[in-house]
């Protein structure tokens, strides 16, 4: 992901474009490729993985997700 900062990250929470934290941080489909590689260090994956599912189909980029999920 780009380098964003903290009041970035805010911004992107409140916008609906990244988790409520600020993390994982998807504002179109270079960031949800990011996202995807970077879900493996997320403290929930559970929540990662269905925000990250979530935000490719409002992208409507689905078919950037790996198979298996």
């Amino acid at each position: 992901m780009s380098d964003l900062d903290t009041e970035d990250r805010k911004k992107l929470a409140e916008e609906g474009k990244a988790l409520p934290d600020g993390s994982f941080p998807i504002r179109n489909r270079e960031d949800l490729k990011d996202a995807i590689q970077s879900y493996g260090r997320a403290n929930d994956k559970e929540e990662a993985k269905r925000w990250i599912k979530r935000r490719a189909k409002e992208l409507n980029a689905e078919k950037e997700l790996p198979e298996d999920w």
